[in-house]
């Protein structure tokens, strides 16, 4: 096994090499019980960040079970990042981080993490943020795997509108009164909706604003005046 992981690890190295200056992004797959290293596409227009394509993952799915993601750091070591670290949590799974350094390449793994607790989380924009706990308390309460997006901070003073671009895509409707589980979309310090509460019985909001923890709150004459949408999962 370990022979089938080192050429995993010589293959990652050579996409790395191959996508150099960008970040190249791949994903180890068990195949019948097998590794293999499948390079995937990167589609962050960042040169220091990557974003897995959603179809590469699926189709890598299809193949096998996922045993780690990979990606490179092009000229520095391998050691992750804030972004890095938070991503990781985020995922819960397994990742390789390959540092490309002077000519040489160099490794570290990071373990795939515990289940994130939904309040108490730090605030790292794109990885650990409001649409991140949205996501994770669907999935975790729920059941409902919401899909992720790219989102580069500040996205909601340049003109993208993640959530009400994507309400129909995330089979979101609008309501008027909410219900336990609703989605609380609100404009907060922006003429863009740009930040998403879960709506909990007794009217209380489970949250995370930029640069706080995640926290449940009152649902409160302030967030109701910065209120745009109440939205309802339908599926």
């Amino acid at each position: 096994m370990s022979t089938l992981l080192d050429k995993c690890r010589a293959d990652a190295e050579a996409h790395a090499r191959s996508e150099y200056p960008r970040e190249a992004v791949g994903l180890v797959v068990a195949v019948r019980g097998k590794p293999r290293y499948i390079p995937c596409r990167n589609q962050s227009e960042e040169p220091d960040h990557f974003v897995l394509h959603p179809e590469d993952y699926a189709a890598a799915e299809d193949l096998g079970d996922i045993v780690a993601i990979v990606h490179s750091h092009p000229d520095c070591g391998p050691e992750p990042s804030l972004h890095d670290l938070a991503s990781h949590a985020a995922s819960r799974m397994t990742w390789w981080i390959v540092g490309l350094k002077d000519g040489a390449a160099t490794w570290q793994e990071m373990q795939a993490a515990g289940e994130l607790p939904l309040e108490g989380r730090v605030f790292v924009h794109g990885a650990i943020d409001c649409y991140t706990l949205v996501r994770d308390y669907y999935r975790q309460e729920l059941g409902i795997i919401l899909p992720d997006f790219h989102r580069k901070d500040d996205w909601w003073h340049n003109g993208d509108n993640l959530y009400v671009d994507n309400f129909a895509k995330t089979g979101f409707v609008p309501v008027d009164t909410p219900e336990q589980g609703d989605l609380i979309v609100m404009a907060i310090g922006s003429p863009t909706p740009c930040h998403g509460a879960i709506w909990l019985e007794g009217d209380v909001l489970l949250h995370h604003l930029y640069g706080r923890l995640s926290c449940k709150e009152v649902y409160g004459r302030a967030y109701r005046e910065c209120t745009t949408h109440i939205m309802r999962y339908r599926g």
